[in-house]
């Protein structure tokens, strides 16, 4: 299978280069230098309106769909994807204070993390309460309700479990619904969730509103929502038997993309060991959202047909379905390096050492911007600019022929390539938005003063004093 830049819904210019949001990719790299971040936003406008619409029409009941802002908290794209109808899913004191500072109530705030800390006061004493909070364990549960208690404000809260299922095929890191590999959610082995619904059933100060259930991340088949599902209503039918009725379930996200997908296991060791590079996925395989929607709606509905139960309102919380194919990361060639019985080192000035970590154990596909579509008759090791021999961006990657100065694109740059970035010497990049052949920038390069900016009591050759 070849990925095809028409699979991301780009296009090319009259040369054969590669064209984003109406604009020349390598015009893109002159005009604001590389390292560069750019985002496709009719491309992420559209992918957000098609989930929200995808689970709106499948579920007989309500839906709500959350951004999951952990996968990407450049200010202005949360903003453009809540102008398309989608409420904030924040994880950090950051993510609730910019959902703030971008205009949204705490009330249609959904709350989530294994160490929320600072979060949980800002969910329970800034004006209102949030509008859900996720509570992740027996502790945190006994945290929030001394909040609440002193706030004297009642939190709505989900029972996070962790139903101890694992899609097949996935990398245990991924798998936020293992009992043995991910410190998520309450665990369904030792009677967690029971003495939880209990202490919920008695609390003054907390209301149960429902539950939480997330398998994974990258998830490539509809299939893999089934089972968790099934157990998230074995609880909502023992919550029934204490008189708490589940009025909410949140599934989270976790949809994967048909573009990009996480190495599994052995492909990420014999990568890693031996240098064997996986294969790409293959689009044509990858279930619709729609897919995904019906799949879910169809299992909470039979579920709650067998138990008697009303059904619940949907809740999800996409992150990398909406912002992954939408984002577009450009470097540039700095130096060719052949090595007689070794091959070829390709240097460009980012990749996983600085800008672009998920290519540590993802696949992204890459590009040469001035002809995207020329047959990948060369074999290059991709590398950046870091001094340590892991700062790659693919070995033994098959590739057009490649000169100094060329252009490349990493796709699906829109999800966790930012959030991760880091400085290692070099300052961030700058992040720009494309639409119908005008460009908009959205964050500026970092300049040395920015890097230095929380450095306090030296001086510099300047005679400038750096102080408190």
């Amino acid at each position: 299978m070849t990925l095809r830049i028409e699979d991301w819904g780009f296009t090319t210019a009259e040369d054969g280069a590669l064209m984003v949001g109406g604009c020349a990719a390598r015009s893109l790299a002159s005009e604001y230098g590389t390292p560069l971040q750019v985002i496709d936003e009719l491309g992420l406008t559209r992918r957000a309106r098609r989930v929200r619409d995808a689970f709106a029409a499948a579920y007989p009941g309500e839906t709500v769909t959350y951004f999951a802002m952990k996968a990407n908290n450049t200010p202005s794209v949360a903003r453009m994807v809540f102008d398309q109808g989608l409420e904030p899913e924040v994880g950090t004191p950051y993510e609730w204070q910019l959902a703030r500072r971008l205009g949204k109530a705490p009330r249609t705030i959904i709350v989530n993390g294994p160490n929320k800390g600072p979060l949980l006061d800002m969910a329970t004493q800034e004006g209102a309460p949030a509008g859900l909070i996720v509570v992740d364990g027996p502790q945190e549960l006994a945290a929030l309700s001394s909040r609440c208690r002193h706030s004297g404000r009642r939190a709505r809260t989900l029972l996070r479990i962790n139903p101890n299922v694992v899609p097949r095929g996935m990398n245990r890191a991924s798998a936020t619904g293992s009992r043995k590999h991910s410190v998520f959610g309450f665990d369904t082995g030792s009677g967690e969730v029971a003495s939880a619904l209990d202490s919920l059933a008695r609390s003054a100060d907390l209301e149960f509103a429902g539950f939480h259930c997330h398998v994974g991340t990258g998830i490539r088949q509809s299939r893999d929502y089934v089972r968790p599902l099934e157990i998230v209503f074995d609880y909502a039918a023992l919550a029934a038997q204490l008189g708490l009725e589940t009025r909410v379930v949140d599934i989270g996200g976790g949809f994967g993309v048909p573009t990009s997908r996480e190495l599994d296991t052995i492909e990420f060791l014999l990568y890693q060991a031996l240098g064997r590079l996986p294969k790409p996925p293959n689009p044509n395989r990858f279930p619709l959202i729609e897919d995904f929607a019906a799949t879910v709606a169809q299992t909470i509905t039979r579920e709650c047909g067998r138990r008697g139960l009303d059904l619940p309102r949907l809740v999800i919380e996409p992150g990398r379905s909406i912002v992954s194919g939408a984002g577009l990361l450009l470097l540039t060639v700095g130096a060719l390096k052949p090595r007689n019985g070794v091959g070829t080192w390709v240097v460009t000035d980012g990749a996983a050492g600085t800008v672009a970590f998920p290519l540590f154990y993802e696949y992204h596909e890459v590009f040469l911007t001035r002809a995207p579509h020329a047959e990948r008759d060369r074999l290059y090791t991709l590398v950046g600019p870091v001094c340590f021999s892991a700062d790659w961006i693919y070995r033994n990657k098959r590739m057009p022929r490649i000169e100094p100065g060329d252009v490349l694109a990493v796709c699906d740059a829109g999800a966790y390539f930012t959030v991760q970035e880091s400085n290692f010497g070099f300052p961030r990049p700058a992040i720009v938005a494309v639409r119908d052949g005008r460009a908009r920038l959205l964050r500026r390069r970092e300049t040395f003063e920015d890097m230095v900016s929380r450095d306090i009591g030296w001086v510099d050759t300047r005679g400038e004093q750096h102080a408190a």
